[in-house]
């Protein structure tokens, strides 16, 4: 098999050389870990060469949180387009919650990866949770400003609400993924919560 050349510049465009190297790093984060994980290893999987790399990305943690934001702009993507704009808003919520578990499902090692390895990416991880929290956020906005949520009495969740929607069905994805439980087993208990949260702010 012909090694690529490591020093070489890649003759394929920005955005295929891009994905091609995002793409190598979940690749290889689901094999050895990220920690593990080298820029020799990325570049062997994306069949480039260094050079490349480090024109798209000055290291590994850049290149890691590129596609830690890929994959959760993949999930919030995912959700807004399951969700039935007509259905009661309940059923909303549970569109919303079964389509967030079964995503992650798809890439476990990534859901475990933005859990272990974020808090040690300093400064570029703790940049990406907030960004990350702030669009999770303004999906949960959307998703309780529609006229079902209205009809019901129900205002749009604040800040605080959508903070603590959001921390807690991410602490109950890190516990199932780190006690190697399935998943789905928190789509009754957060589609459940997320109803309660929700049913407490309408107006009395």
């Amino acid at each position: 098999m012909t090694k690529p050349d490591t020093t070489a510049p890649d003759t394929a465009g920005d955005s295929q050389v891009r994905s091609r190297l995002t793409a190598a790093m979940r690749d290889c984060v689901a094999d050895l870990g990220y920690r593990a994980t080298t820029v020799a290893d990325v570049v062997r999987v994306a069949r480039t060469s260094r050079r490349s790399f480090y024109e798209h990305f000055p290291d590994k943690t850049t290149c890691f949180v590129a596609v830690l934001r890929e994959a959760n702009q993949q999930i919030i993507d995912a959700v807004a387009a399951a969700i039935d704009p007509g259905a009661p808003w309940t059923v909303q919520v549970r569109q919303a919650v079964t389509t967030y578990v079964e995503t992650n499902e798809t890439h476990p090692e990534l859901t475990l990866s933005w859990i272990r390895e974020l808090p040690a990416l300093g400064e570029a991880g703790q940049g990406l949770k907030v960004e990350g929290m702030d669009e999770w956020i303004e999906l949960f906005v959307a998703i309780t400003s529609t006229p079902q949520v209205a009809a019901d009495g129900i205002t749009p969740v604040s800040r605080p609400t959508g903070i603590m929607i959001w921390g807690g069905i991410r602490e109950l994805t890190a516990n199932s993924v780190e006690t190697r439980t399935p998943l789905s087993d928190i789509i009754e208990p957060a589609t459940q919560a997320c109803i309660a949260l929700l049913a407490s702010r309408r107006d009395t």
